[in-house]
C-alpha cells in the first residue's frame, strides 16, 4: 500500500487545480515568448494583453456570475453589441445634450434592463435558460442592425470614449470591479446566495433562499456587465459598429470555465476567471505575433472552447479524487 497523503500535499494539488489558468498563463506565455522574445517581452505588450481582454474579461464575469448561478446566458454578447449601439444613437443622435458622468451610465442602465427581460424569462416565467437566452441572442442580434446597420464613429464624449480607450483609465477601473464583485461574491450574504443557489436550487429554497428571485438578479448583474462591455468596447475600438461583439459568447464561456467556473454551478472565483479571459489574450498576442490568419484564429478558439470543457470535466474528476477518502 502506498503512503496516503497528508493535509498539506493535498491542499497543494487543490490550490494548483484550482489556479490553473495562472499556470496556463505562465505556460503559454513562457512559450510564445521563447518563439519570439522581441515582440512578447515587451512591457508594452503585456500591457495591451491586459488592456484588450477588459470588455471581453466583462462578459466573461456576467457568464461568470450566471454560471455559479446554476443559469447560463447566451445572449450577453449579442446583448453587449445592441446596448452598445443603443446608447450610440441615444449619446450622438437622439439626446446629445446628456453630460458627463451620466452618459457612460446610459449603458450600464440599459444592461441592467436587458439582464432585467432575461431574468424575467428565466425566473418569473421559468423558461428554460439555455432555449430562452438563445431567444433574446437572436432578438438582440436582429434588433443592432434593425437600429443602425452602419458603424457609428463620431459624437461621443472625450470622457465617455478614453474611459475605455486609454490603458491607463481602463485597467485601474477594471480591476477596481474585479475586486469589488469578488469581495461580494465569496465575503457577503448575497453572494453565498449565489453560489447557494447555483450548487443546489431545491437545498437553498429549504434555507430560505428564493432561487426565481436570485434568477432575476443574477440576469440583472450579468445585463450590468454586458452594458460595462459595451461602454470599453466602444473606448476601446473609438467606434461602434453593428458586429460589435459577435460570436464572443463562446469566448466568454471559454475564459469562465477555464478559470475555473464550474458549470454545473455553485463553484467559482472571479479572479481566477479574469486569469481565465488573459489566458486567451496570451494566446491572441501570441497568435498575432506569428500573423497567423484570423480564419485560423477562429479554429484555434473552438478548440479552446472545447478545452475548457474538457478542463471542467477533469477538474471536477480529478478534486473528487483529491477530497474523497482511499479505500482501504
Amino acid at each position: 500500500m502506498g503512503k496516503e497523503e497528508g493535509p498539506k500535499e493535498k491542499r497543494l494539488r487543490l490550490f494548483l487545480l484550482e489556479n490553473l489558468s495562472w499556470i496556463l498563463i505562465i505556460a503559454f506565455y513562457a512559450l510564445f515568448a521563447a518563439m519570439r522574445p522581441v515582440g512578447m517581452l515587451q512591457w508594452k505588450t503585456l500591457v495591451f494583453i491586459i488592456y484588450s481582454t477588459i470588455p471581453l474579461g466583462f462578459l466573461v464575469f456576467g457568464t461568470g456570475v450566471c454560471l455559479i448561478g446554476g443559469r447560463l446566458d447566451l445572449s450577453i454578447a449579442e446583448m453587449a453589441g445592441f446596448i452598445a449601439m443603443l446608447s450610440a444613437l441615444i449619446l450622438t443622435k437622439w439626446f446629445p445634450f446628456i453630460p458627463f458622468p451620466l452618459d457612460i451610465m446610459v449603458p450600464v442602465v440599459l444592461g441592467c434592463v436587458c439582464g432585467l427581460f432575461n431574468g424575467f424569462l428565466v425566473g418569473v416565467l421559468s423558461l428554460n435558460p439555455f432555449l430562452a437566452t438563445l431567444g433574446t441572442f437572436m432578438a438582440f442580434d436582429g434588433a443592432t442592425i434593425l437600429l443602425h446597420p452602419y458603424p457609428i464613429y463620431e459624437g461621443f464624449s472625450a470622457h465617455f470614449i478614453n474611459l475605455g480607450g486609454v490603458d491607463y483609465i481602463a485597467i485601474p477601473i477594471a480591476i477596481v470591479i474585479l475586486i469589488i464583485i469578488q469581495i461580494i461574491l465569496q465575503y457577503t450574504k448575497f453572494g453565498n446566495h449565489i453560489y447557494a443557489v447555483g450548487g443546489n436550487a431545491a437545498s437553498s429554497r429549504m434555507l430560505g433562499i428564493d432561487p426565481n428571485r436570485m434568477y432575476i438578479i443574477i440576469y440583472t448583474i450579468s445585463g450590468a456587465f454586458a452594458g460595462l462591455s459595451a461602454l470599453f468596447y466602444t473606448g476601446f475600438l473609438h467606434a461602434v459598429p453593428p458586429g460589435l461583439a459577435d460570436g464572443n459568447v463562446f469566448l466568454a464561456f471559454a475564459g469562465a470555465i477555464i478559470g475555473g467556473i464550474n458549470l454545473e454551478g455553485g463553484r467559482g472565483s472571479m479572479i481566477n476567471a479574469f486569469a481565465g479571459v488573459l489566458f486567451l489574450g496570451v494566446v491572441e498576442a501570441g497568435l498575432a505575433m506569428f500573423n497567423v490568419s484570423p480564419f485560423f484564429r477562429k479554429v484555434v478558439y473552438g478548440f479552446l472552447v472545447i478545452f475548457a470543457i474538457m478542463i471542467n470535466k477533469y477538474r471536477a474528476t480529478l478534486r473528487d479524487k483529491i477530497l474523497l477518502p482511499k479505500s482501504a
